[in-house]
């Protein structure tokens, strides 16, 4: 096999193998130690991996926050690409846990499973594939053109049928239609500023600032997040019950559909998206 060939082969994977992880109400699909291991003896039965560093015969590991790391190099078909496994640092089996998340993390640089980290569907020979049971992002974006027309918030609507956007399933479909249906029929209830304004008017009362400082659409969503936003993200989620490193960024890495290393690395835009959905101003 070449190195060209692995994406093809192994890019999405069989949807048999992937498991299912709960974090903070939504799922985020992943491949286990043991899968990615076998599907390294079948791309290179010599493949390997070496730790950047040692320390009294173990691999080095550092822990900041809580979250311990370990960076290494694995080599298959003679190349060797950088990767790094972190996990909580208080884990009982602490050294097996970071082997695993590093050749999970260290084996996408190669093109394995990159499927489950990307935004955009993959051509497989026979078909087109995505992971099984999750709607395609073109019927997400059908699904808020809808709700565009009809004058409503896509996320408001998933919030009300219980579900997320992010990884939304087949099965969620009917739910967030009849939802949809529901909402559409409705008269739509007044925003707090339009609230705040008829109060004002009614009543000649002094506006008063808004509980909420609203999530704005940048004007350059293609730019790096700012601190302020990345706070605002990050409180979000600690409320949200992802309150450790390792919970946000796989959050976030579910959001975008791309590796991230660290949340510094989101767009004003992903950042954007990503504060819609969980909390629908």
């Amino acid at each position: 096999m070449k190195l060209e060939d692995i994406i093809k082969q192994y890019g999405v994977p069989d949807p048999s193998i992937v498991g299912k992880l709960p974090r903070g109400g939504i799922t985020l699909d992943f491949v286990g130690h043991a899968e990615i291991t076998r599907i390294l003896i079948d791309i290179d039965p010599n493949w390997s991996w070496e730790p950047c560093g040692w320390v009294n015969g173990r691999p080095a590991i550092t822990e900041t926050n809580g979250m311990a790391t370990m960076w290494g190099n694995l080599t298959i078909l003679g190349k060797s690409m950088l990767g790094v496994g972190s996990v909580r640092a208080d884990k009982p089996d602490l050294d097996k846990e970071l082997v695993g998340d590093f050749l999970r993390n260290a084996s996408m640089r190669f093109g394995i499973c990159l499927s489950l980290w990307s935004k955009s569907e993959w051509e497989e020979p026979a078909a087109l594939a995505k992971p099984a049971g999750v709607v395609s992002q073109e019927n997400v974006e059908r699904f808020k053109t809808a709700c565009k027309e009809a004058n409503l918030d896509p996320n408001e609507v998933a919030k009300q049928a219980g579900v997320l956007l992010i990884g939304l399933k087949d099965t969620d479909m009917a739910k967030l239609r009849d939802t949809f249906k529901s909402m559409k029929e409705q008269p739509k209830p007044l925003t707090n500023a339009e609230a705040e304004k008829a109060i004002v008017e009614t009543f000649k009362a002094t506006p008063v600032e808004p509980v909420h400082n609203p999530n704005v659409k940048p004007s350059n969503p293609d730019s790096k997040v700012g601190g302020t936003q990345l706070a605002k993200l990050k409180a979000l989620m600690n409320a949200k019950g992802f309150d450790t490193p390792e919970a946000k960024l796989e959050l976030a890495v579910g959001s975008v559909k791309h590796p991230l290393n660290d949340l510094n690395e989101m767009t004003k835009g992903e950042v954007w998206e990503l504060i819609e959905t969980l909390d629908p101003q």
